[in-house]
């Protein structure tokens, strides 16, 4: 006690004793203070996971939620089905000086793999695995079918379609022996007659031609110069080079009878000039092995005889 007083007077006397009392009240309310249990911090907020808002500096966009009206009319389709193709419409042969008597009408058609496809100079042609149809049915018939023996007073009769520039089809009723197809004008085939047995009809194809279709190439599909073509095969034919393409079609191989064997002859002499002149200056070989022979009204493969020793 001694020394605490000693202490307290030496406060007085140096007047220190407002320190020592402020430092005690110091002692005092620091463990008060710290007891308290202190407020609970506020967690911070998470960031936000949104993107940056820029500031609107245009004209805001409202977003209508409402079904819209459509003004478009008709069916939907799949657009990745196939859509069916219209139907060919049919021709009719007018009864003009150029067509022969009879109209067609409807459609006939010709299957198979390509046969021709080829040019007359040995180039290859662009056929396709299927053969083109041609809208065209067969005109009338007023003569009988090929009989299986052909007499003095029968001569053959070849009926043909063929496409014209118009996107028509023409029928040819009779088709002239050594007629130039598709025109004189144009002459890219020519009817050399019916090949003997009367099944096929023969056509020369000069250098330049390219054919496309069923038919068969002689000698070959490479360097084609002779076309085979049946009833109802269609086969296309075009220039090389150019993209205008021709369709034509046997539709008929038949006889004509006639009275007398002069009438009959005079009809298998019946030729078209323009053809005749260009079978006449052709320097083909293969053309050689197929002659017409005029007491048959057909033309025969020489490929086929065989000379005897």
């Amino acid at each position: 006690m001694s020394y605490l007083n000693a202490l307290l007077s030496d406060l007085r006397d140096k007047k220190l004793w407002p320190l020592a009392l402020a430092m005690l009240a110091g002692l005092v309310a620091v463990p008060v203070l710290l007891s308290k249990s202190p407020s609970a911090t506020p967690p911070h907020a998470a960031p936000s996971a949104a993107l940056p808002v820029a500031s609107n500096t245009g004209s805001a966009v409202v977003v209508n939620s409402s079904p819209g009206q459509a003004t478009l009319s008709g069916k939907g389709r799949d657009p990745f089905t196939q859509q069916a193709q219209p139907a060919a419409q049919s021709s009719s042969a007018s009864g003009s000086a150029s067509a022969s008597a009879g109209s067609s009408s409807g459609g006939v058609s010709s299957s198979g793999t390509t046969g021709s496809g080829t040019t007359g100079s040995g180039t290859t042609g662009s056929g396709t695995s299927t053969t083109p149809v041609l809208p065209v049915n067969p005109p009338p018939v007023n003569h009988g079918p090929a009989p299986s023996v052909f007499t003095a007073t029968d001569a053959y009769h070849v009926s043909l379609a063929i496409t014209n520039a118009a996107g028509g089809v023409d029928a040819i009723d009779p088709l002239t022996r050594d007629t130039a197809l598709p025109s004189n004008s144009q002459p890219l085939l020519v009817e050399v007659g019916v090949l003997q047995g009367g099944k096929r009809v023969i056509f020369y194809v000069p250098s330049g031609t390219v054919v496309g279709g069923p038919g068969t190439c002689i000698p070959g599909p490479v360097d084609c110069e002779i076309l085979s073509l049946g009833v109802g095969q269609t086969e296309s034919v075009k220039a090389a080079g150019k993209s205008s393409t021709t369709l034509f079609q046997v539709t008929g191989i038949s006889v004509d009878r006639f009275a007398t064997a002069a009438q009959a002859s005079r009809a298998r002499a019946h030729v078209d000039a323009t053809g005749r002149n260009l079978l006449a200056s052709s320097t083909s070989s293969t053309l050689s092995l197929f002659q017409y022979d005029p007491a048959l009204d057909a033309v025969v493969d020489l490929r086929n005889l065989t000379v005897g020793g």
